[in-house]
């Protein structure tokens, strides 16, 4: 039976177009505008978003008198006055008199059923799916909530049927506080206040027309389109109690528009007043409802939200962290604190004094730090006291697809069933339909699948934007993979480790005994190294010092502060990596010769090249690395310079960190920032810098991405340059490996992306990993690879030539959408699900000598065969260059050898395109043409040509 991904209620219809499996999750809530507040914004594609019904009176106000606005005279009034002093006074105005409207559009739905005179339709008991038997760990469901939880559930639910409207929760309503200030609009100090740069849009307030708020003015004028968008989705989710995930990618101001909706959700204004609004509602009188806030982030973003929330607005803000935080945990809790700030740390050690208080809304920044479920951090985060759960996050998929359902389920608890069934319906057809082994159904499945968790069911709880909005607004951007040798020292360390007894032990641990028990080695005769523990215990360190290696061999002699069982067993593996010089390594332990020698690092044999060319021109440079022991040793190399270097590591406190990044930041003379990827690469700012190195690759390829994020975002005024450090041939590459796989994972669940299939192995899929996934490959050095060297005529690729570079390529290059993997997605949704045809490999034989066309011959579908041999692909390639207009075929190589990837696509599209018309156009030409095979899609009228192939140009021009 065919498995459905359902998110049901009963008072939301469920939009399902298709009866296959997949996700049939489409809650649409039709929504109107109130009057006058949607003119700019009547053609706002409506969100989908799950809620209960809510009828509302179809009599509008008294007070709206007609469609130019909710109140004629304010409009009126604010259009009279024309100067900018009268302009802001007249805004002001017309904030403080907008009181929530009775009887107002928000959440209005077309009844079903039963007449005007019945009254509201009665809500009926959302029935919770059974989803059958799920193991204990899978099974977080909303009924393993604290019952405090679903008290307020069930409170909140109770009182929005009851009050319509007057339940949810609207902005607090100021009509009969009194302001001093309110005679003198015009003089008012507001924020932000920008002078060096120019506000986005016009000085108007902007209406949230679907959620009863308003952006004000001052705020409003710097918010960009998707920003204003991105306000509206979290105030909607704010208001009606739900949860979501805020996922712009880096760097498109996800702090901002967190504040934009806080300032929205308090009913402020952006002006003087806003300091005094919390006092004045508690002098009030009345108990009247007034928002609390608790904003969970790292904690070296602390200063960060608190500098933003200062530069944004008026707010009353605590941090919950340190000596003084049970003091502001009582200002919270007694209602004298807007904003609580706290670590994931701090909340997970005090989550039952923080779970004390009520919160009307909690934001988690970078929330993609609970990603796994059975962390302590997911488990805490779990058990908040609030129904608005709001998560801020560029990188919501990292490794796996179980991630998103982690965060989506911590934001709406429950709604979308067990992680095995999440897994079942949506991860492994994603995955295995991305497998270069894929069948015609698995990638049919893989792509309607993708396009329903993007159109269907993520668009109600998941808002993502890309750079790609800005791209106008922001400089350039190159992300470069430079390939770096690693020295002969290097070589000859790295193949000692291989040659090793324990990575002898290591790689036949999985091979049949050679005793004859049929057992395999590694769980039989050969359970424990010669003079040493299980093989077991080696694996990661093994691992982890190969990786050490591809930096820096001085990374492998033991640290005098290590503990001794740590130094002995460096020590060991010093020795059997250089066994003629690890005494005298290990004699001079901590000397700066074995930090600065040449032979020991391949890798800074580039770095100081391209460091002395950035010198000179100005520019300013961070450099990231994994590695805090190499980040020390480059200090210290940087000290004996005359670069001006700082640095930023873990161990380093929060207003430390703080003020190393403004003193870079403002001061034109620092040069060169080493910054531990772990520690600074979520949430700070670096503009000031515009060339990022990274010098290790992760295996989660979201830390690399942040790290250049701190330069590449809004504020940016130069282009930036990445360059990604990786060591030929060595474990490095398939890290690297493993990231383009993570990566292009990602973007099909971002955004149906239709991804290049380089993978034949599926990951987590033990009978399907292939060698793609074969933990054997990390313990192989390949240095005898042929590679394609890149010779572009630049400063750049002449520096990294003369450093022994032979190999780079663009990131943007290799990960992406592809126009074959789109005819071939087409062609396979289009297939008989249940036919032969259904059961082939999507590339055969050979997998990628075939490639399916789309291209007809006499109504009938052909598929073209490339695989030419060498003399032809040679020959063919001399067509190019005369097709092009070339006098011979080495002046079309030396251009061929200077293209980009994309460019070399893009002219073989267009290539490929003019042969097939010709081949198609007429019997006659095909029989004395190229060797293809053309076969119809009903096996008949099968036609073979003798002499080439078409796809010999792809080969040949790679070969140039």
């Amino acid at each position: 039976m065919v498995t459905h991904w359902e998110l049901q209620n009963s008072d939301a219809a469920t939009q399902s177009s298709e009866e296959d499996e997949g996700l049939t999750a489409g809650i649409s809530r039709r929504r109107s505008p109130l009057n006058g507040l949607g003119s700019a914004r009547r053609n706002r594609k409506p969100r989908t978003l799950e809620l209960s019904t809510v009828i509302l009176s179809d009599t509008q106000s008294e007070e709206i008198v007609d469609d130019g606005g909710i109140f004629s005279d304010g409009e009126t009034t604010y259009l009279q006055f024309k100067n900018s002093r009268k302009r802001k006074r007249a805004v002001g105005q017309k904030r403080k008199t907008k009181p929530p409207l009775k009887g107002s559009g928000v959440g209005r739905r077309e009844k079903r059923g039963g007449t005007a005179n019945e009254g509201p339709t009665q809500k009926k008991r959302r029935q919770m799916k059974n989803y059958g038997e799920v193991s204990s760990e899978d099974e977080m469901m909303e009924d393993g909530l604290p019952d405090y939880l679903q008290k307020r559930r069930s409170q909140f639910d109770k009182r929005r049927e009851r009050l319509l409207e007057a339940g949810l929760k609207l902005p607090p309503d100021y009509e009969d506080v009194n302001f001093s200030d309110d005679e003198r609009l015009e003089y008012l100090k507001e924020k932000p206040a920008f002078s060096e740069i120019k506000p986005c849009r016009k000085y108007e307030d902007i209406p949230l027309p679907y959620s009863l708020g308003l952006i004000p003015a001052p705020i409003a004028q710097w918010l960009r389109d998707y920003q204003v968008e991105g306000t509206s989705f979290l105030h909607e989710l704010f208001v009606y109690q739900k949860g979501g995930i805020l996922g712009d990618d880096m760097g498109l101001g996800k702090t901002v528009q967190v504040i934009a909706f806080l300032t929205a959700a308090y009913g402020k204004t952006g002006d003087e007043r806003d300091a005094k609004r919390m006092r004045k509602m508690r002098r009030r009188g009345g108990n009247p409802w007034y928002p609390r806030t608790l904003i969970i982030c790292p904690g070296t973003l602390i200063q960060n939200w608190k500098s933003e929330l200062d530069c944004w607005g008026w707010w009353y803000v605590e941090v919950y962290h340190g000596d003084s935080k049970d003091e502001a945990l009582r200002s919270a809790a007694s209602g004298r604190v807007e904003i609580l700030i706290t670590t994931y740390t701090t909340y997970r050690m005090n989550k039952d004094a923080l779970n004390m208080v009520e919160w009307d809304c909690v934001v988690a920044d970078e929330c993609h730090l609970m990603k796994e479920r059975k962390s302590e951090t997911a488990k805490s985060m779990h058990e908040l006291n609030a129904l608005c759960r709001i998560g801020l996050t560029g990188t919501a998929i990292q490794n796996k697809y179980e991630e998103l359902w982690t965060l989506l389920n911590w934001s709406n608890p429950g709604r979308f069933g067990p992680v095995s069934t999440w897994k079942t319906t949506i991860s492994d057809p994603l995955k295995i339909g991305q497998s270069h082994d894929a069948t015609v159904y698995q990638l049919s499945k893989a792509r309607k699948t993708a396009k329903k968790l993007v159109k269907n069911l993520l668009p109600a709880f998941f808002l993502r934007r890309m750079k790609a909005l800005i791209a106008d607004q922001l400089p350039k951007k190159s992300d470069l993979v430079v390939f770096c040798p690693l020295t002969d020292t290097q070589v000859d360390a790295y193949e000692n480790l291989l040659d090793s007894d324990i990575v002898e032990y290591i790689k036949m641990s999985s091979d049949p005994c050679p005793c004859g028990s049929g057992k395999k080695s590694g769980w039989c005769c050969f359970t424990t190294v010669p003079n040493g523990g299980r093989w077991q215990n080696y694996v990661f360190p093994t691992i982890s010092n190969l990786q050490k290696l591809c930096n820096h061999l001085a990374t492998l002699i033991p640290q005098p502060t290590d503990p001794d069982e740590k130094q002995e067993r460096d020590l060991r593996m010093l020795e059997v990596a250089v066994p003629d010089q690890w005494r005298e390594l290990y004699r001079t332990r901590g000397s700066i010769l074995n930090y600065s020698n040449p032979e020991f690092c391949g890798k800074w044999k580039v770095l100081k090249k391209l460091l002395k060319w950035w010198h000179s021109h100005g520019d300013k440079v961070l450099v990231f690395s994994h590695s805090v022991r190499l980040l020390k040793m480059l200090q210290l190399l940087f000290n004996h310079t005359s670069y001006n270097v700082s640095y930023l590591d873990g161990a380093m406190s929060y207003e430390d960190r703080a003020k190393v990044v403004n003193d870079f930041n403002a001061d034109p003379r620092q040069f060169v920032f080493l910054i531990s990827t772990k520690a600074g690469g979520v949430g700070l700012n670096i503009t000031s810098a515009n060339k990022v190195v990274v010098v290790d690759p992760n295996w989660n390829p979201s830390h690399d991405l942040q790290a250049q994020d701190r330069a590449y975002r809004i504020g940016q005024l130069r282009d930036v340059e990445v360059f990604r450090l990786v060591s030929a041939g060595t474990i490095e590459e398939i890290v690297y490996a493993r990231q383009i796989y993570k990566q292009q994972q990602a973007n099909i669940g971002y955004n149906a992306s239709t991804e290049r299939r380089y993978f034949k192995g599926v990951q987590e899929k033990k009978r399907s990993k292939g060698r793609d996934f074969w933990s054997l490959q990390l313990f192989e050095y390949r240095n005898n690879i042929c590679v394609e060297r890149h010779t572009r005529h630049d400063p750049i690729q002449a520096i990294l030539a003369s450093a022994g570079v032979e190999y780079t390529h663009e990131n943007s290059e290799i990960i992406g959408p592809s126009k074959i993997e789109e005819q071939l997605s087409r062609r396979a949704e289009m297939a008989d699900d249940g036919g032969d045809f259904g059961r082939e490999q999507v590339f055969q034989g050979s997998q990628g000598l075939t490639i399916l066309s789309a291209e007809t011959k006499g109504g009938k579908m052909v598929k073209f065969k490339y695989h030419p041999p060498n003399d032809v692909m040679r020959r063919q390639f001399c067509s190019m260059a005369r097709d092009s207009g070339y006098e011979n075929a080495t002046e079309f190589a030396l251009v061929v050898e200077g293209m980009t990837q994309a460019e070399r696509r893009a002219w073989l599209e267009k290539w490929y395109k003019g042969r097939r018309e010709i081949l198609l156009r007429d019997e006659a030409h095909i029989v004395n043409s190229p060797k293809i095979e053309i076969k119809t899609k009903d096996g008949s009228d099968e036609t073979k040509i003798k002499e080439e192939s078409l796809a010999g140009a792809h080969h040949s021009l790679a070969a140039g």
